[in-house]
């Protein structure tokens, strides 16, 4: 049966109503991924359309947020983009085991955003001393307050639970510029925004024997896990490939409004 064709007229939205509902979906198409226009709290990052694809500029050059490449979690590690980084997300809170291979939250670093932010050379970083929990570290002026308030909390958390101390003797790995062991990635000591903990009660997936398959491996307390994430610092024992001495200043990670 054919619809009957009748005179009443069909409502209306207001001009002004329609115009800002069209805007509202403008502006909510014409918004960077949630990540990437988060990353501007932590970074000098900007976001950027470039024929109709997000970039962004960083330190002079503009990059793809996304290269458009399918990559295997090797690569990922050799070339990522800065999509890459977001890829595997990084949780806080209770540790337990962690045996999904390769998940690695933190591992995949885009060097570029290190290098605008905290300096392309061993020259160009600029460290400063601090004193943490009685030891003189270099770290990158930039995060020294972020360590200085790690500092407190565990100097806070050893009057509570001395037992925690002697994993807080002998720390180490601040600013160190190398690269990572047997690769051409730069480490993240570089820029002096990591610390190790002490290694004699640490747990590196490399020093495992056999070292395939790999079994993950910890003795660090909660409390100490807890003290440098509720600053903005990632966990090397959140890694399938664990490095549990390993805490690195990664806020973009740690952030809800980043994920």
């Amino acid at each position: 049966m054919p619809f009957a064709v009748t005179n009443r007229r069909v409502p209306r939205l207001p001009c002004v109503l329609l115009s800002l509902a069209l805007g509202g979906f403008a502006r909510a198409e014409e918004a960077p991924p949630r990540a990437l226009a988060c990353l501007s709290k932590w970074y000098p990052v900007e976001p950027v359309k470039v024929d109709g694809a997000w970039h962004f500029k960083l330190g002079g050059a503009t990059y793809p947020w996304d290269d458009g490449r399918q990559k295997s979690f090797e690569e990922k590690l050799a070339s990522p983009d800065l999509e890459d980084t977001f890829s595997i997300p990084y949780v806080p809170g209770p540790i337990t085991p962690v045996t999904r291979e390769n998940e690695d939250p933190g591992r995949i670093r885009f060097d570029a955003l290190f290098h605008a932010t905290y300096g392309d050379t061993q020259a160009h970083v600029d460290v400063v001393d601090i004193d943490f929990l009685g030891q003189k570290l270099k770290v990158h002026r930039k995060v020294a307050p972020a360590f200085a308030r790690v500092a407190k909390r565990l100097d806070e958390a050893v009057k509570r639970e001395p037992s925690l101390r002697p994993y807080l003797m002998n720390l180490g790995g601040t600013f160190v510029w190398r690269n990572i062991a047997q690769t051409n990635r730069q480490s993240a000591h570089s820029y002096g925004i990591s610390i190790d903990v002490n290694v004699k009660r640490s747990h590196y997936w490399e020093w495992a024997k056999p070292k395939e398959p790999v079994r993950w491996a910890n003795r660090i307390p909660q409390a100490i896990v807890d003290a440098f994430e509720a600053e903005g610092f990632i966990w090397g024992g959140r890694w399938y490939h664990y490095d549990t001495m390993h805490f690195e200043y990664r806020p973009e990670l740690l952030d809800p409004a980043c994920r």
